[in-house]
């Protein structure tokens, strides 16, 4: 019986001594691979789809950082990614804003290598939390029971030891070696249950290793954008993440953490699709003001703008157009005019808003 109060050093490299041929999970399997072709589908009927990128990071970056308990909602970080100065962000604004970055990061860093290593993994972690970056040195850390407070699992410890562990990692995530052939969702579940039981990060290990995930979709082409976010799910279902991860490693019971995880795409993605799909009508009742309204604000370049956040500035919209900022504030009173946005003062400055957008993007 593993001792949690032990570091499990002995924890057994890549690929597990498990076998996935089941027809459940081959089900599991096929409903979630479908789903990400729909949202991979979806995704391509929007004229710019970058430009979903930030916002709907930030909508994950929310969830995410809700399961290690780091608070605020989905309105405040948007808000703060637009209107305050990166001095003045504080709290959970800015750790969130921190995991857009670390995610984005990422995503840049798997465009221009078409792999991800070890050092990427700490490049994203230092994002994330820069005063605690790299591998961890500190002996005695354990994950601990929320209710109790006693160890519930300790990962292994030791500098080489946890960076060996990672470069056997890194191969299973690249499939250097041919390890096996499953099907890729099958091995994203199980490298995140060995990144969590690493843990090679003081802080920060949760965040990053579900940023993983997602570039891992994206190196194998299930997406082409970093755009299916599982951290919802996972704060929805929280104890049993929890519980299935500790499963695996006291019980060595794969198929039903395989099997969350499965499920947990099938629904994410599912929904995402369903809210790209609404944001694209609402773009397109946007650009019908033009035959409507006898109005020629609506400009490719506008309609980004207006989706790449539902909070605007003069000086941003400015910037993004290339236009004088009195021109900028001609625009907006004819948005406001159109019923398209509202306002609020903040300090001396007009913030505007899209609550259409807001809405949708709101969990």
């Amino acid at each position: 019986m593993l001792d949690s109060k032990k570091p499990y050093n002995d924890l057994p490299d890549l690929p597990p001594l498990a076998d996935f041929d089941d027809v459940e999970l081959l089900k599991l399997v096929n409903k979630a691979n479908n789903s990400l072709f729909e949202l991979k589908g979806a995704a391509h009927i929007l004229p710019n789809r970058l430009i979903l990128v930030s916002p709907l990071s930030i909508r994950e970056a929310v969830a995410s950082s809700g399961i290690e308990n780091i608070n605020t909602t989905v309105a405040e970080a948007l808000r703060a990614d637009v209107v305050y100065e990166k001095s003045e962000l504080a709290g959970a604004d800015k750790e969130i804003l921190k995991y857009r970055d670390a995610l984005m990061h990422g995503f840049h860093l798997l465009g221009k290598q078409e792999f991800l290593n070890s050092n990427s993994f700490i490049d994203i972690q230092a994002i994330l939390e820069p005063s605690k970056q790299g591998i961890r040195a500190i002996p005695g850390v354990a994950i601990r029971s929320s209710k109790t407070n006693e160890a519930i699992y300790t990962p292994p410890e030791g500098r080489e030891l946890i960076l060996s562990k990672l470069k056997n990692l890194e191969d299973y995530f690249n499939n250097k070696t041919g390890f096996d052939d499953l099907d890729p969702l099958i091995r994203m579940a199980i490298m995140h249950y060995q990144f969590e039981a690493v843990h090679p990060f003081l802080d920060g290990n949760g965040r990053t290793g579900r940023i993983l995930m997602v570039l891992y979709l994206v190196m194998v082409g299930r997406l082409d954008l970093p755009i299916l976010f599982l951290s919802k799910y996972i704060l929805e279902n929280r104890d049993e993440y929890y519980r299935l991860l500790l499963d695996v490693t006291q019980n060595n019971h794969w198929k039903e953490w395989v099997s969350y995880i499965l499920k947990g795409i099938e629904a994410q993605a599912t929904e995402t699709r369903l809210k790209i799909l609404q944001i694209k009508k609402l773009m397109e009742e946007y650009k019908e003001i033009q035959n409507t309204k006898s109005s020629n604000i609506m400009t490719p370049q506008m309609l980004d703008y207006l989706f790449s956040n539902p909070f605007y500035t003069q000086k941003k919209l400015s910037e993004y157009l290339g236009v004088h900022r009195n021109t900028a504030s001609k625009y907006f009173t004819e948005l406001e005019s159109l019923g398209l946005v509202g306002k609020f003062k903040y300090k001396l400055e007009n913030i505007y808003y899209n609550e259409k957008l807001l809405d949708l993007l709101s969990y």
